[in-house]
């Protein structure tokens, strides 16, 4: 620990321990007040809470401090007032079906953010005390010591780690943990919340059965394939009964034709907000699909972005295309060869730091002190783009040399 982080943590004052035999500590921040929790991990993944500090994602608590000392990870983190869902269960006992339903629904919002990330982090470790439940119904994801990054280089988990019952096959050596993983734990809590049974003792009897039972698969190909896949199809079983109640109602009404065109309404203002929330699910699923490998400006698909993007683009080509060099002895204009060089060279050069300053793949943040979203990443942008321009000119003085111009 360096004397920076050191200083940092300093801020924290320790008011009462929370979890002894995990080493939790709830802590105030003396510039402000705030409440947090502060952690000491000896399990944990440094690259995953690094990220989660850099971002900000509803639904888990914000990052303040990850700091690495002696071995141990010491995480200083949002404190979010609630009870576990497993005091939930402890105090009131099961919850029916849509209180079930509606923390699905909200564990797979955040499973969609978590997994559109660059890389993308599989929570791993999925169970009713790892979900706090506010007082207004709002749910939280928590405790981050089995995450990890998707790897898909790896065929299996390097370390097995997810508490039984609730972690996939693929996290006890029968294959590599990814997304899937996540919502295999998801459909293991909300049966397990409604039952009170482990996977494998039967799925709870409601109306969204097969889901849960098309997320308990034991291959992770028979699962959903994405969070927001399930999250589709979790808004479209709502739709469903939503529009089979109006018909109940339809039917209750009689021939009242007012009470007819209200319920017509509200079923289309119904699919209209769904299909918006969806859309705008799908717009942030970047990383975790074929949108990832967009150009910058393509990406997010919101059309006034694309539309800015293209003239952009455009503007490279023809800036390339109507490029003039002229010979800087005689001051004749260069042709031929040497002028398709350079050409290429511009191109090049522009839409390098294109990707670069549109922070392509994620890449900046693989960059040493690019990390964390602060001062000094903003001035390292700068500092990394001249570099990258130098060793294009490089290049293209070794190129020119090489071709005898």
């Amino acid at each position: 620990m360096t004397l920076e982080e050191e200083s940092r943590l300093s801020f924290y004052r320790e008011l009462t321990v929370l979890d002894e035999k995990k080493n939790i500590v709830l802590v105030q921040d003396i510039r402000n007040s705030e409440l947090c929790v502060k952690k000491t991990l000896d399990i944990y993944s440094h690259d995953v809470y690094e990220q989660l500090a850099s971002v900000r994602i509803e639904g888990v608590p914000a990052v303040k401090e990850c700091v690495a000392d002696d071995g141990k990870l010491i995480v200083v983190e949002e404190y979010v007032q609630g009870r576990s869902l497993k005091q939930v269960l402890d105090e009131q006992g099961l919850l029916n079906e849509e209180q079930a339903y509606d923390i699905a629904v909200q564990l797979a919002d955040i499973l969609v953010r978590l997994h559109q990330l660059e890389p993308a982090i599989v929570h791993r470790d999925i169970k009713p005390s790892n979900i706090i439940i506010e007082k207004n119904g709002h749910v939280n994801l928590i405790d981050f010591n089995a995450a990890r990054h998707v790897n898909a280089d790896k065929n299996e988990d390097t370390r097995m780690l997810g508490t039984v019952y609730f972690a996939a096959p693929e996290q006890f050596g029968f294959g590599q943990s990814d997304e899937r993983t996540d919502i295999y734990g998801l459909g293991a809590t909300i049966n397990y919340i409604m039952t009170g049974d482990k996977p494998g003792a039967g799925i709870a009897e409601c109306r969204f059965s097969d889901i849960l039972k098309k997320c308990l698969m034991v291959d992770a190909k028979d699962r959903y394939q994405s969070a927001a896949e399930l999250r589709g199809v979790l808004d479209m079983l709502n739709y469903n009964a939503h529009t089979q109640d109006n018909g109940k109602d339809r039917t209750a009404f009689g021939g009242d034709n007012v009470a007819l065109i209200v319920r017509v309404c509200e079923n289309i203002k119904f699919v209209f907000v769904n299909w918006y929330r969806k859309s705008q699910i799908s717009k942030g699923d970047v990383n975790s699909s074929w949108r990832k490998y967009l150009l910058p400006g393509f990406r997010s698909l919101n059309i006034i972005s694309c539309i800015a993007a293209l003239i952009w683009y455009a503007v490279i080509v023809m800036l390339t295309f109507g490029l003039t060099v002229s010979d800087s002895k005689t001051g004749t204009p260069e042709a031929g060869g040497k002028l398709i060089i350079y050409k290429i060279a511009a191109f090049i050069i522009m839409l390098v730091q294109t990707l670069w300053f549109g922070n392509y793949l994620d890449v900046r943040r693989k960059l040493p002190g690019m990390k964390k979203v602060n001062a000094i990443s903003t001035i390292l942008t700068f500092v990394y783009a001249f570099v990258i321009l130098f060793l294009l000119v490089m290049f293209l003085i070794i190129i020119m040399v090489i071709a005898g111009y």
